[in-house]
């Protein structure tokens, strides 16, 4: 499964931000399916929580399917602040993800599991911040939650207080070394360096 290529596609915050329309402080993405493995409604519940600390935050969703968009739906319409703050903008053709995740700054997921977690490499590739929840993939991602941010999954006060905290920092500094943590560990190069050296392993025993 290959999303629309975030690496190598940076573009210019501000530029990016005209084109997709993102705006807020901090702009939040996610980007994936509506399924209760992605748990959404906790991030909802979560980002609820963090516009009482940043109340000029938002939260854009990047989607093409899911079971629990009704489920979404209802819960942003209970809650007028998400309402005023959450945007549901559906599927994205490939060629203007690279747009998407340039223009947030802070990237947001909620999956219980993962194999890689394509989104978020593509959205640190552009600089994103990575607040994503505290399983194997992303721990590996993320250097253990040295860049960006690790969550309890499940927990929405949890993702609150990582926000809050990933939130606080200075935004380029953050961009800065979400980048270097690409370039050094997650780049398309490193990943087929790695998975060579792997196969050599195996087939050496």
């Amino acid at each position: 499964r290959r999303r629309g290529r975030g690496a190598g596609s940076r573009s210019p915050r501000g530029s990016a931000r005209a084109k997709t329309g993102v705006t807020g402080d901090p702009a939040i993405l996610w980007v994936g399916r509506l399924t209760m493995n992605k748990d959404p409604l906790t991030v909802l519940d979560g980002f609820a929580r963090f516009l009482s600390v940043k109340p000029d935050a938002t939260l854009t969703w990047v989607f093409s399917e899911g079971v629990m968009e009704p489920a979404v739906r209802r819960a942003m319409a209970g809650d007028a602040r998400l309402s005023a703050h959450v945007r549901l903008v559906g599927a994205v053709s490939p060629a203007d993800m690279p747009a998407y995740y340039s223009a947030a700054d802070i990237f947001v997921s909620g999956s219980r599991m993962e194999g890689s977690g394509y989104a978020a490499i593509e959205a640190m590739a552009c600089g994103a911040t990575p607040v994503l929840t505290d399983i194997p993939s992303f721990r590996a991602m993320t250097d253990h939650g040295r860049v960006g941010g690790l969550w309890s999954q499940g927990h929405a006060q949890s993702l609150c207080d990582v926000l809050t905290r990933v939130a606080a920092e200075p935004r380029e500094q953050g961009r800065e070394r979400v980048r270097a943590r690409f370039d050094k560990a997650l780049s398309w190069e490193i990943i087929g360096r790695r998975a060579v050296a792997i196969y050599r392993e195996v087939c050496a025993r």
